[in-house]
């Protein structure tokens, strides 16, 4: 009764906000009218301020109206696509006692979740829509599927009150409505602060109504997949979230500076999350959930604290057979995953060349080697860099904030700059082997790439280029090496200041 209450609350305020935007209005046109009959100029100055207010209030009303939403993004799916998938959502929905969405969409983004398009002030539903990220797809069990498309689907039933579904959808609408009310004036700000307190009333009393709408989904979803299914979908979409970043920027983009894209994404994706050697990671992101700021304002609750109200109730017992992957209900998955992730390039990102995932981290690796040496030589030779290390000017190869302390003297400098010189000097000669045709640098899901040199020059590399970076130098190993394997001479061209010889652009890899 206390969820329906404040849900019938928030029904009468989202009521109440067109009510308030005519009273402005009108009060305006009142003022208007008077001002009129009193002098043209006063009029004049009135409406300056009152015909831009008035406009932005009537836009805000009638976007309340419009909560049809935009199209789907990603790749909608129909039943003859997916055949598997479709069985599942119907089933769910007629399990919780709701109609199945009229479409379904796969996008890139590691979420799920269901909406309607509306009218009426979203008292009338013209079309249900849900939409399941790739990521999730690529990476859950089937039995966490079932709970997180369950949990989706009973946001429709709103069993735990009629007016929940509105509620949520009037929070949106009005979310979109005071995006029309900006102004500088002291007059639009006024009456932006008035409908800001409007807003921040109806948010406190919807907030409240959606966190109870999630705990009951949550508890729609183990009465379909079983406690310990739903539990482990909340941890394991906090897991999926982090480690998709880290795949996206360590992965995924690792050879678009060199114009390319791998060709099989969800593959990767899928292939990382196997990899024997992050599994500690990422059992370590299931069970230690990251801290989250609460507010009143909340939709959410925190995620440890939906498991604890999972966890707390009777258990449930999960279904056999859930423990296989989720993307066995697609039909040619990873097809239609990679579909996903590809689905919403940007141009830039479209006109990039598609190659396998060796290829793509020896390209990537490779050029972004080259960028890093191109900068450091700045139009010399790699010989000739060396006989500059001979002749005491090692610190030209160091980074730029590796600045030895003032005092030092000229040895103490020289030590003081030997890592940096060392780290630079082997990109550089990494660059010039792989040019050679002698190196290549090796994909690895378990952690950075390894850069795979040929023999007898992969052995004897380490110890030449201690040599080389000494403080007292010997550069004859590293010539040796590099005149064996005919990566001398070389050079590179380009504008050093062109490129960023950062840490954080440099590129990583094992020896």
């Amino acid at each position: 009764m206390k969820t329906s209450w404040r849900a019938l609350v928030a029904v009468v305020l989202l009521a109440g906000f067109p009510v308030l935007v005519l009273l402005v209005v009108g009060g305006l046109a009142v003022a208007e009218y008077y001002a009129f009959r009193q002098s043209g100029l006063l009029a004049i100055k009135l409406g300056i301020v009152a015909v831009p207010v008035s406009f932005a209030l009537l836009k805000a009303l009638f976007a309340i109206e419009r909560t049809r939403g935009e199209d789907l993004p990603g790749v909608l799916v129909t039943p003859a696509d997916q055949p598997g998938l479709w069985a599942l959502v119907r089933e769910l929905a007629d399990t919780v006692g709701t109609r199945p969405p009229d479409a379904i969409s796969l996008l890139n983004d590691v979420n799920a979740g269901v909406r309607e398009r509306t009218g009426w002030l979203g008292l009338r539903v013209r079309r249900r829509e849900m939409f399941i990220g790739a990521q999730l797809l690529a990476g859950l069990r089937h039995d966490q599927l079932r709970a997180l498309l369950g949990h989706e689907l009973a946001h429709y039933t709103n069993r735990d009150t009629r007016l929940a579904g509105l509620t949520y959808r009037g929070r949106r609408a009005i979310e979109r409505a005071l995006t029309g009310l900006a102004g500088d004036g002291w007059f639009e700000g006024l009456v932006r602060k008035l409908f800001v307190l409007y807003a921040k009333l109806y948010f406190v009393v919807s907030a409240s109504v959606c966190r109870r709408q999630e705990l009951a989904a949550d508890a729609a979803a183990a009465r379909l997949a079983g406690t310990a299914a739903a539990a482990s979908a909340l941890r394991e979409v906090e897991a999926l979230d982090v480690a998709w970043k880290y795949y996206l920027d360590h992965y995924l983009l690792v050879g678009w500076h060199a114009g390319y894209l791998p060709d099989r994404p969800a593959a990767g994706f899928r292939s990382l999350l196997a990899d024997t050697g992050r599994a500690e990671q990422l059992d370590r992101l299931r069970r230690e959930l990251p801290e989250e700021e609460t507010s009143r304002y909340d939709t959410h609750p925190a995620t440890p604290d939906r498991i604890a109200a999972l966890e707390a109730q009777p258990e449930v017992p999960g279904r056999p057979g859930g423990d296989r992957p989720a993307s066995d209900v697609l039909r040619d998955a990873d097809a239609t995953l990679d579909a996903a992730l590809f689905a919403d390039l940007a141009t830039e990102a479209a006109a990039k060349r598609r190659t396998d995932w060796d290829s793509l981290v020896d390209l990537g690796f490779r050029h972004a080697a080259t960028k890093v040496a191109a900068a450091f030589l700045a139009g010399r030779t790699l010989d000739e860099a060396l006989t500059l290390i001979d002749e005491g000017h090692a610190s030209e190869f160091a980074d730029p904030d590796v600045r030895p302390p003032a005092t030092a003297g000229p040895r103490a400098q020289r030590e003081f700059v030997v890592a940096s010189v060392r780290e630079n000097l082997s990109t550089m000669v990494a660059a010039a082997l792989a040019e050679a045709g002698v190196a290549h640098w090796k994909l690895s899901w378990s952690g950075p790439a390894d850069l795979v040199v040929d023999e007898p020059h992969g052995s004897a590399l380490p110890a030449a280029l201690d040599a080389a970076a000494a403080a007292g130098p010997d550069t004859a190993p590293l010539r040796r090496l590099l005149t064996t394997a005919g990566a001398l001479p070389v050079r590179y061209g380009g504008d050093p200041c062109r490129c960023s010889t950062s840490s954080a652009a440099r590129p990583r890899w094992r020896w």
